[in-house]
């Protein structure tokens, strides 16, 4: 799935500026083309790649539940796309669970399958939507939380502490890339690169088990939001830009005003 960015053409990055973007081929394609566009090389290298997971019967019957729940909370665009790839909920049943979206491209994600979310907090990132779920009467609902295998268990919990029951289930999986380009790799170890662009905690984990933390010394370090910033500091990383919002148009601003200032 690729979207469209819209941003402002007056504004570039300096000459030559090499760009490390660590997502998927398909996650990247606009991001890559935004930035190229705006004078940036950009060198795609996915240190992960995402699979369907393998639902048992259990899983199923959850799936098959999807209308009797209340809320159903997605964090994701893989979320989104793995969730409806083994589901096709009928769209004309009038009861349905409020549909919550961590931001506009998941949400832009739902309404391509015929679903309209009821609930975007203003700020798109994890640690936003929690907040904004505090406005939610949980107390006593059924909460649907599909995820990755590596997801956290931080809205199922904070669903629970506020009387609500939540079921998270595993609809896709992310795994490491084994099947990067030589090229590429020789180019980022051996420091062929200005800035690294990572998009989650298993990407910032995966590109330092396959190329080390030293090839990151001196090097311009952007995370797309605070879960992600987190991570990349546990792991002694420093990270140097961070949007206020989860989104590649504001994580390409973000990106651009660091480099004026």
């Amino acid at each position: 799935m690729t979207d469209t960015l819209n941003l402002p053409s007056n504004r570039h990055f300096r000459a030559f500026k090499r760009i490390v973007v660590t997502r998927t081929e398909e996650q990247s394609a606009s991001l890559a083309s935004e930035m190229t566009r705006l004078g940036a090389i950009v060198m795609v290298v996915p240190v992960i790649k995402i699979e369907p997971a393998t639902l048992s019967g259990g899983d199923r019957s959850v799936l098959n539940g999807f209308h009797d729940y209340d809320f159903a909370v997605f964090t994701s665009v893989n979320a989104v796309i793995n969730f409806f790839r083994v589901f096709n909920p009928d769209t004309t049943v009038r009861r349905r669970p409020a549909i919550i979206a961590v931001g506009s491209k998941t949400e832009s994600a739902i309404q391509e399958f015929g679903f309209t979310p009821d609930f975007v907090p203003e700020k798109f990132n994890s640690k936003e939507l929690l907040k904004s779920m505090g406005t939610l009467n949980l107390k006593g609902r059924r909460v649907l939380i599909p995820k990755g295998n590596l997801s956290g268990s931080e809205i199922a919990e904070f669903v629970r502490t506020n009387g609500g029951f939540p079921d998270e289930i595993v609809v896709y999986r992310t795994v490491p890339n084994e099947s990067i380009d030589e090229r590429l790799k020789k180019e980022i170890s051996s420091g062929q690169f200005d800035t690294a662009v990572f998009f989650s905690p298993s990407q910032v984990k995966n590109f330092l088990n396959i190329f080390g933390v030293s090839v990151l010394k001196g090097k311009q370090i952007a995370a797309i939001g605070p879960t992600t910033k987190k991570a990349a500091e546990q792991l002694g990383l420093t990270v140097d830009v961070v949007p206020e919002n989860s989104t590649t148009e504001e994580l390409i601003v973000s990106l651009l005003e660091h480099e004026e200032n």
